[in-house]
């Protein structure tokens, strides 16, 4: 066999067809030679080659993979350049763990050798400076797995062995580094067989615990349910529904990551964190990681609490506890199929009863959508929006201000229609967006941004690549003229302080740049802007026919201003 066909690189991206890795999506550099010669040669051969998505960013790169992961929930890859593509990625980073999601992450590391004993030694001055000690603490608290690839004949086994870690629940991000003379050296045909790497099944609730809950189910006289990422697997929320129309379960969704249960039915008691917990005697915790604020309230001191999650320990995270009973590691659709099965066709005892206690408190939290003079706000926004949300939309919101605010107004009731990153890191949205849409060509993505999350987002890399690869998204900026989230941080600590009285809060942005016309200059987006209530309607009509003509487009919206602070 050819040398060049089989180094550890070629070899790589043969074996990653098989793994179901159908996109790369990459910045590449110097330590990438041998990564370029093999997409040159499977191209020239013929055979599969992965779909290359070149972004001008790193942060584009694992976003849009993150985006296409949450839709497709199969691994991609994400190829990256040394320790300062590593360091490029960014907030991403933290986005794919906190969001878990099945992504390997490919860097290069510095040659060691020095005087072309091996083909790829360093012949760049740029060689000595990029050679970090430790390149892969950069964002191994991170990680699920991280390894050095030190010989090119392990490289097949190496890489299904990260993909198992990607892929089993919980999912998350892995991290895989070789020096260049280890990727351009010759490997051997791989001898594994993806088969036979399977990732552990996760398991269902053990049976004692089953009984246990329908007991309690049984016995509860207001029964809740609170979950953020449940959704992930679109099953559960058909699951989810059935059983809370059976028995009659209030279901919560603070900060959704996924759509986990449809916004129209009669047992959806709203996205708002706390609700009705203070008032249940039972609450079941599914797939969630901040299901109340302890300082605000807490749940009744003779509530039954279980807990159901892929991972109950929240291993990745510092300090966390919530109170349960029983807590058990598991996949939430068994455990949802269990119940369903183990209640039966009879009718379950106190569900009228709970069903009034949840209609009660639907009417308590029922508004109108406020249409008073002077901005536009949020909720009129998102009003807007939601008129053009068809069968086939799909929404990605980073609002950070208006997590609860905006699905709330949506009520989106389709599983794999509503999405968020699950982490702290801003800028995700505008390029998730561009994975959304990869991964589902026919849907309308629409992407629901604050001003800063666009900034953050680096418009002119996202902008790019959606041109470059005619990926059309429609993009609706939240522009409140600065960082609100700060702002409300600031009034939950000190909320009659200083900056309050004085209106001094050091996040406005300033004299209202042209935020769309970045995405208009980088990547040809049709680009308006709205500062009246009565251009709304009609602007957003002319954006989502912009979008449908395979064009991106980017309304950049002024709601009621953050602060009146002017800096300079």
């Amino acid at each position: 066999m050819d040398c060049k066909a089989a180094t550890a690189a070629n070899l790589l991206l043969r074996l990653r067809a098989q793994m179901g890795v159908t996109h790369v999506f990459t910045n590449l550099g110097s330590d990438h030679p041998t990564f370029i010669e093999a997409f040159a040669g499977l191209s020239e051969q013929g055979g599969p080659i992965p779909r290359v998505i070149v972004c001008p960013n790193e942060m584009t790169a694992l976003s849009a993979l993150h985006g296409y992961a949450m839709i497709t929930r199969r691994a991609q890859l994400v190829l990256v350049h040394v320790e300062v593509g590593t360091q490029n990625l960014g907030c991403s980073v933290p986005n794919a763990a906190r969001g878990r999601i099945p992504a390997i992450i490919v860097a290069g590391l510095s040659p060691v050798t020095d005087r072309g004993e091996r083909t790829g030694a360093r012949n760049e001055f740029i060689h000595w400076t990029q050679d970090a000690q430790r390149q892969s603490d950069i964002l191994s608290q991170y990680m699920k797995w991280t390894y050095e690839l030190r010989a090119a004949e392990m490289v097949d086994s190496v890489l299904l062995r990260a993909l198992r870690f990607a892929t089993t629940m919980p999912e998350g991000p892995v991290y895989l580094t070789a020096a260049r003379e280890v990727w351009d050296a010759p490997g051997r045909d791989h001898q594994a067989t993806p088969a036979h790497w399977a990732s552990p099944t996760p398991g269902a609730m053990p049976a004692e615990m089953v009984e246990a809950l329908v007991e309690a189910l049984r016995g509860s006289r207001r029964a809740l349910l609170i979950s953020s990422y449940l959704g992930r697997q679109p099953a559960a929320v058909e699951l989810l529904a059935q059983l809370s129309s059976r028995v009659g379960i209030a279901v919560g969704e603070p900060s959704p990551q996924y759509l986990n249960f449809p916004g129209d039915q009669p047992n959806h008691v709203g996205y708002r964190r706390n609700t009705l917990v203070p008032e249940a005697d039972l609450i079941i915790l599914m797939d969630v990681d901040v299901p109340w604020m302890p300082q605000t309230v807490s749940p009744a001191s003779g509530a039954i609490i279980f807990q159901v999650d892929a991972d109950p320990l929240k291993q990745g995270l510092g300090y966390w506890h919530f109170p349960a009973q029983c807590s058990c590691a598991a996949d939430s659709r068994k455990v949802l199929q269990q119940l369903l099965t183990a209640l039966g066709d009879e009718p379950v005892p106190g569900r009228d009863q709970r069903c009034q206690w949840i209609a009660q408190a639907r009417a308590r939290q029922s508004r109108q959508v406020p249409r008073a003079g002077g901005a536009i706000t949020t909720e009129e926004l998102t009003q807007a929006v939601r008129e053009l949300v068809t069968p086939g939309t799909v929404v990605l919101c980073e609002e950070p201000s208006g997590t609860e605010i905006i699905p709330g107004v949506l009520r989106l009731s389709r599983p794999g229609s509503f999405y968020a990153s699950g982490g702290s890191g801003l800028g995700w949205g505008i390029n998730a967006a561009l994975g959304a849409k990869l991964a589902q060509p026919d849907a309308e993505v629409i992407s629901l941004v604050g001003d800063s999350c666009y900034l953050f987002g680096l418009p002119s890399s996202a902008y790019w690549v959606g041109r470059a690869y005619g990926v059309a998204q429609l993009t609706i900026i939240y522009n409140n003229g600065g960082w609100h989230s700060p702002k409300l941080s600031t009034l939950g600590v000190h909320p009659e302080g200083r900056a309050r009285h004085n209106d001094t809060y050091w996040v406005t942005i300033g004299a209202q740049p042209r935020l769309a016309a970045i995405a208009e200059a980088a990547g040809g987006a049709v680009a308006f802007h709205v500062n009246e209530r009565t251009q709304l309607q009609a602007t957003l009509a002319q954006a989502i026919a912009a979008v449908r003509a395979g064009n991106s487009a980017v309304v950049d919206v002024a709601l009621v201003l953050v602060s009146g602070q002017v800096l300079g």
